[in-house]
């Protein structure tokens, strides 16, 4: 999940986190080498008020850091779509079948969904030999705007039976072309 956030948002949790984690390290080395009797009676309470402002600090920039914009907008909206019936954009760009086989093993596609093109036998993710039938269900378009939507925006709609935010948003680490690639890959025909 963590690759699919935005660099603002990945950068916010790492201060955040770093943070935590000087305040640790100083509590545990520091700390305890400046004053033996550390944390005395008397500075108890202060340290604990310390140590809960930073754990709540850090679970709330989990929580407002961690969900995108769209996420946001999907959220206020009722979520994502999981019924069939919204479609989506315009065709998406032709792409090359062998670098999609290439991006298929470089981003772990194998370890989440079966493809017997490709030799994989995951289960996380829905079965990539019946992607067809499922963009048909799910009336999203043809099924390489169905596959684009799916890899760039894996949360317009989940298939059901699947969980929702499981699958990274190659929408933000991959391109267009790569992408397309991808589409090629998982939607020739033998």
């Amino acid at each position: 999940m963590v690759f699919s956030l935005a660099a603002s948002h990945k950068i916010g949790i790492a201060v955040v986190a770093g943070c935590f984690i000087l305040f640790a390290l100083a509590s545990a080395l520091w700390l305890p080498r400046l004053r033996p009797d550390f944390p005395t009676r008397s500075g108890l309470g202060w340290y604990m008020g310390v140590v809960v402002v930073f754990a709540a600090g850090m679970l709330v920039a989990v929580v407002l850091l961690a969900s995108e914009p769209k996420e946001k907008a999907e959220a206020a909206k009722g979520g994502p779509s999981t019924t069939p019936g919204a479609t989506t954009a315009a065709k998406p760009p032709k792409g090359n079948p062998a670098s999609g086989k290439a991006l298929f093993a470089q981003n772990g596609c194998a370890s989440c969904h079966t493809f017997v093109p490709a030799n994989a036998k995951g289960t996380i993710g829905p079965d990539l030999d019946k992607l067809a039938a499922d963009g048909q269900k799910a009336g999203r378009g043809s099924e390489q705007q169905y596959a684009f939507e799916s890899i760039s925006d894996p949360n317009a709609y989940v298939v059901p039976g699947f969980p929702q935010g499981v699958m990274p948003n190659f929408g933000a680490t991959l391109s267009k072309s790569q992408i397309a690639d991808l589409v090629a890959f998982i939607t020739q025909k033998p």
